[in-house]
């Protein structure tokens, strides 16, 4: 079976496919699926407009939005993105969101990678940078071990399933 994507960044077990309509539904079904909500800043359903708006901030290169799929299902497996660019520092801001099915394989690592190579060595960044909930041990871990260290945590910062959670800013400076 062929591609069902055109692959903008390849890796060995992941593509990056830029976001485009045909992705919709998949995305909608990412970003409103409570176990990758938990991880994520979202408070309201995502709905159609949400992802247009994704799609035209892309079209106004307010941020980059990559479908990462899995290469041995040619399947989307989640997202990655920049955003909040800093031309003038040189920084932006780092999201991922990986399916439940498609955790603890590699593929978030890999896309994180991937993505710190493109916006170091074709954008021209300097600086990378994220938030993650200190309860996200596994994400911690990851962006540790990519290099990404932490600059400091917002205690008790967001409300999450009736608790107050502490976010830690983590940062990746160009070598």
């Amino acid at each position: 079976m062929g591609k069902k994507y055109i692959c903008f960044i390849s890796g060995d077990k992941i593509d990056l496919a830029a976001i485009s309509r045909e992705y919709s539904e998949f995305m909608l079904q990412l970003l409103n699926n409570p176990p990758v909500r938990h991880y994520l800043a979202n408070r309201y359903p995502i709905l159609d407009d949400n992802i247009e708006n994704i799609i035209k901030d892309n079209l106004d290169k307010k941020e980059i939005t990559l479908i990462i799929v899995d290469k041995s299902s040619d399947n989307p497996a989640g997202f990655i993105k920049l955003d909040e660019f800093s031309w003038a520092n040189g920084r932006a801001m780092i999201t991922i969101a990986l399916m439940p099915e498609f955790q603890n394989m590699g593929l978030g690592k890999e896309a994180t990678n991937l993505i710190i190579k493109y916006a170091f060595n074709t954008l021209g960044l300097r600086k990378l940078c994220l938030e993650v909930y200190a309860f996200n041990k596994n994400a911690v871990k990851m962006y540790k071990n990519l290099g990404f260290v932490i600059e400091g945590e917002y205690k008790n910062h967001s409300l999450k399933d009736g608790k107050y959670h502490t976010l830690i800013f983590m940062s990746l400076l160009k070598k």
